[in-house]
């Protein structure tokens, strides 16, 4: 039987240090990620426009826009989400769509919604696509750039695609607990890889260890130019904090269980 596939969203901070973690050939750690058979991979055009601001060295932007251009990433704009919502709420699209929008900011920051995207809920469900969109392009522009609404509509689309492929879900996302946990507030089954969760997963793969520790080893160095060391895991009930070095040992001494939010635990 043929495996189902999985869906997999990449956010901005992901895509960055994945981008920078490499081997000796300077092959990337993200571009072992995306050749993943059995994941399909997307994210918002949103993402876009946030790399576009950032001045970041490697730039990860020409890499993602020539996976987006050859098909192996697929770009979603609202208005993608718009025309596969009206497939299950017909007419009731534009509001299942300020739903979802107003659950993933209120994830982030309570009052964020009501504050930038109000206006949403005021407009008559009968409004056309075109005029909901406008209204939707002009709340964004008044909003700050550092906000994060590439991770805030990466959010909508996760939701929309848990509808249309209910467990299958996957968000490779921020280092960030906070962030991460809070995908637990979405009524929705989907799974986390953080970037030293893939590592996990790549070991799951069967990748041997000598090949991943120049990746490991350049991610370091990135981590610890912005002074972290150390990581923290799940023993028992708390979370503690382990060298970085050790965490890639023990990923490859079968220590860790990985979680659904991306967290690594002791067995």
């Amino acid at each position: 039987m043929e495996r189902q596939k999985k869906y997999a969203f990449l956010d901005t901070d992901f895509i960055f240090k994945s981008h920078l973690s490499h081997d000796a050939l300077q092959n990337t750690l993200a571009d072992m990620i995306v050749g993943f058979e059995d994941f399909e991979f997307f994210c918002h055009e949103m993402i876009l426009n946030e790399l576009s601001r950032h001045h970041i060295t490697p730039d990860p932007l020409p890499w993602l826009n020539n996976l987006i251009q050859t098909g192996r990433i697929r770009l979603y704009t609202d208005k993608d989400i718009l025309n596969e919502l009206k497939t299950i709420y017909g007419t009731g699209a534009s509001s299942m769509y300020t739903t979802m929008l107003e659950r993933s900011c209120n994830t982030f920051n309570q009052g964020f919604f009501d504050e930038c995207y109000s206006t949403l809920k005021a407009l008559s469900i009968t409004i056309s696509e075109d005029a909901f969109l406008d209204e939707l392009r002009r709340c964004d522009g008044d909003i700050p750039h550092q906000n994060g609404i590439g991770e805030k509509k990466t959010y909508v689309l996760i939701q929309m695609m848990e509808l249309l492929y209910p467990g299958r879900v996957y968000v490779f996302c921020s280092d960030d607990f906070a962030a991460r946990q809070s995908l637990n507030s979405i009524p929705v089954a989907v799974r986390c890889l953080s970037i030293i969760g893939v590592f996990q997963l790549l070991k799951e793969k069967s990748i041997p260890k000598k090949t991943m520790k120049p990746y490991f080893d350049s991610l370091c160095e990135f981590l610890e130019g912005q002074q972290q060391t150390t990581y923290r895991v799940w023993y028992k009930y708390s979370r503690i904090r382990v060298p970085i070095s050790q965490v890639f040992d023990e990923i490859y001494e079968d220590r860790f269980h990985l979680f659904k939010n991306g967290d690594l635990s002791y067995r």
